[in-house]
């Protein structure tokens, strides 16, 4: 698995694909305390490959489909958007349920970046390795990668394999698929619900 610092590189290697913004630094314990789910607690921590992005100033890398008339890439949240997309397209309010006493909360997520449309990318931060890493989903509004209040069992059982394993893994796909010749199909329907990712991981 590529390093961030690698992946960030193939990314300024193909300007003639892609553009590619480089930002001011940000601090990821500043992002911590503005994502507040709309009920309960949420703690996490930023993963390290997460802070390396941030402190390098990784912020966006978007390819034009000239035939589409749309940009395609990914987004990430600086700390003026991070509160907000959680809080509107992420973290469920209290008393969402499926069916009576069924109450679902996705307040084990923290979206991280800009997916398209009504998605987000998210960290699964009750879940961390080793190494301080998250597993990574693809979570849309309509169709939210939600666990059950009373258990923290997934409503949807399928949902226990993550689109990513890692923030790294999650960024080498990203990176081969905007700088591939040709890019991946899926990349169209970015914004959709019920994409999945788990088979469609990339390497460099």
């Amino acid at each position: 698995m590529k390093q961030v610092s690698q992946c960030i590189e193939a990314l300024k290697q193909k300007s003639d694909l892609l553009d590619l913004t480089i930002a001011e630094p940000i601090s990821a314990d500043d992002l911590v305390k503005i994502v507040k789910p709309h009920f309960g607690t949420l703690r996490w921590t930023p993963p390290p490959s997460y802070r390396e992005a941030l402190a390098l100033g990784l912020c966006i890398a978007e390819r034009s489909l000239k035939e589409d008339g749309m940009d395609v890439g990914f987004w990430l949240y600086d700390a003026e958007d991070i509160g907000s997309a959680n809080e509107d397209l992420v973290h469920l309010p209290e008393g969402v349920s499926v069916e009576e006493g069924v109450d679902l909360s996705t307040n084990h997520l923290v979206g991280f970046a800009e997916a398209g449309g009504e998605a987000v990318w998210c960290f699964d931060v009750s879940k961390p390795g080793p190494t301080g890493e998250y597993p990574i989903y693809y979570h849309h509004q309509d169709q939210p990668r939600a666990r059950v209040l009373a258990t923290g069992e997934w409503h949807n059982p399928d949902d226990a394999t993550p689109d990513f394993e890692s923030f790294p893994q999650w960024l080498e796909t990203m990176t081969a698929a905007l700088t591939a010749p040709k890019l991946p199909s899926w990349f169209k329907d970015l914004g959709s619900p019920g994409m999945t990712f788990d088979k469609k991981r990339l390497s460099l």
